[in-house]
């Protein structure tokens, strides 16, 4: 369980850099920005499946490719449109604090796999939700007050909804990676090449539709920036966080699995302190702790039920679905 921790650790470190990157060229559309990043992400993942073609394409099924278009769009395109936006418009600091709400919605949705007692992940709910707010406080209290803009209140509905979309995606990827029948690193190769491929159709309907959006008149400077964060988005915020993530994913119970994802607000809120070069005040660091604390809760109630079962499984087939 720990080196699974530590992937999915990992995995939530790329992705917070991936938060705050769409901060760092805010003239770029978010739709831009996504379709180049997934397209990279797609070419990549084709060339790594070119050797082992032939044995993915023979273990693929009709269900497995629909499958891989619905976590395409839930968990790639359209939750990093939405990201995106979230930052753009409202800012890394409440873009982070509705997306770390990622943890509480996974496991809302994910109540059926729990082990975990009834009081026991109310508590970690607590916790967790606790956390998030008090590391954000001051935007908390802005938006009670009603100072923030449209714009603001528009970053955050789409923060919203890209909470509801990654933790649909992390909840079927998790049954899919338990079925066993890829390693993380073919399905993470599968969900890229499948990625790529909607990203391509989205940029072609945007080059028809919106071509105002292409960022044409970007100065040399800016278009390499530009380029160099959408190549670190596609192998190390895509291929290779995926890949850890679904390491993680596979070994871990569900609703420990998707806690995970709190790596990615932490870090994301660690690398926009950095940014600003500023430290966190005795506040924030005390809503860390509680954040922490209701992740680690989790993990050690989900552990402490799970143990007793796992016992009693072990003389059933390995095609028993637990």
């Amino acid at each position: 369980m720990r080196t699974a921790i530590v992937h999915g650790g990992m995995a939530g470190a790329l992705w917070g850099a991936v938060i705050v990157a769409p901060s760092l060229i805010p003239e770029v559309h978010p739709v831009v920005i996504s379709c180049v990043r997934f397209l990279l992400y797609g070419l990549f993942a084709t060339l790594l499946a070119v050797p082992i073609a032939r044995s993915l394409i023979s273990r693929l099924t009709r269900q497995d490719q629909l499958l891989l278009l619905e976590l395409a769009l839930t968990g790639n395109l359209v939750y990093f449109i939405l990201l995106s936006a979230a930052v753009q418009y409202a800012g890394v600091a409440t873009a982070s604090l509705i997306n770390g709400l990622i943890p509480v919605a996974v496991m809302l949705m994910g109540r059926c796999f729990s082990q975990a007692s009834r009081c026991s992940m109310l508590l970690a709910l607590a916790l967790i939700i606790t956390g998030i707010i008090w590391i954000n406080l001051p935007a908390v209290m802005q938006a009670i007050r009603g100072e923030g803009s449209m714009r603001q209140v528009l970053g955050a509905a789409y923060a919203g909804l890209g909470v509801l979309s990654w933790s649909w995606f992390a909840l079927r990827n998790a049954q899919q990676l338990k079925a066993g029948r890829f390693t993380p690193r073919e399905w993470s190769t599968l969900l890229g090449i499948t990625t790529g491929f909607a990203a391509l159709l989205l940029s072609a309907m945007v080059i028809l539709t919106q071509p105002q959006l292409l960022p044409s008149n970007l100065a040399t400077e800016r278009l390499s920036t530009f380029m160099v964060i959408a190549l670190f988005m596609a192998i190390g915020g895509s291929w290779v966080a995926n890949a850890l993530w679904n390491a993680s994913a596979q070994r871990l119970p569900v609703s420990i699995g998707g806690q995970m994802i709190v790596f990615e607000t932490l870090c994301a809120l660690l690398y926009s302190y950095l940014l600003a070069q500023a430290l966190p005040d005795s506040k924030e660091v005390f809503g860390v702790v509680l954040l922490l604390g209701g992740v680690f809760w989790t993990i050690r109630s989900e552990a402490r039920n799970t143990k007793p079962r796992q016992q009693l499984a072990l003389p059933l087939p390995k095609s028993w679905p637990g």
